[in-house]
């Protein structure tokens, strides 16, 4: 019990101290100029390995860009990337890689079937998440989760199948989601009016929300896959 109270107490703790950080203007633009030099890190590291051309920007580094065409600066330690299922086995690959390049296994997500859904990366005190995309039909399944002291709370949600195409953000090229106007207003609804009681919990295309059967997702060991119950 001491060592899960202690990842959350302590991934708590982190996230209020950087919404403290971000609430003093030197503070807040230092924070975004960093996120932004591990930003270009993550990308150029990415592009040596089997993972490049092979995931997407999406969420809130992709609501920046099309809204405001920065980092939001108030989701400055935090970025949301998709990889297919597909492709999966390719940020596998890549993982070694990136921990060689200083960006830290932080946490590996799994859902109620024991399927990885999520790998995040930590880097400077931001975290650098890896969504699992699966096809269902003409909408792509993914998942998300709740932690508090109480309970873990495990999300499934949808968003609209799409070609992506690639952008240029941060002097960098990414790929995004062809219509990234559809995808957006599917997930935040009137993105292009910033609304600061949204919430991921409350995400366009929630399909079911269910008490996970995990007690924590630390990845800090760096085991990959989870243990056998």
């Amino acid at each position: 019990m001491i060592k899960i109270t202690g990842f959350r107490m302590g991934h708590l703790a982190k996230s209020r101290l950087g919404e403290a950080a971000r609430r003093v203007p030197v503070l807040r633009s230092r924070l975004v100029a960093r996120f932004t030099d591990d930003l270009r890190y993550l990308h150029d590291v990415l592009q040596g390995t089997p993972l490049r051309d092979h995931y997407w920007v999406w969420g809130g580094m992709l609501l920046g860009w099309a809204r405001e065409g920065a980092i939001l600066e108030h989701d400055s330690q935090d970025a949301d990337f998709a990889v297919l299922d597909k492709d999966f086995d390719r940020l596998v690959d890549a993982v070694p890689t990136l921990v060689r390049a200083g960006f830290a296994c932080d946490r590996r997500f799994v859902n109620n079937d024991g399927v990885i859904t999520e790998l995040t990366f930590a880097r400077h005190g931001s975290r650098f998440d890896f969504f699992r995309m699966f096809p269902s039909g003409d909408r792509l399944r993914y998942y998300a989760y709740s932690i508090s002291l109480k309970e873990i709370l495990e999300l499934e949600f949808t968003v609209p199948i799409q070609p992506v195409v690639p952008f240029d953000f941060i002097d960098r090229t990414w790929l995004k989601p062809e219509d990234h106007e559809l995808e957006l207003k599917e997930t935040y609804g009137e993105w292009r009016v910033p609304d600061p009681d949204w919430s991921y919990l409350e995400a366009g295309g929630l399909v079911e929300r269910r008490i996970s059967r995990h007690t924590h997702f630390d990845w800090r060991d760096g085991e990959l896959y989870p243990r056998s119950r």
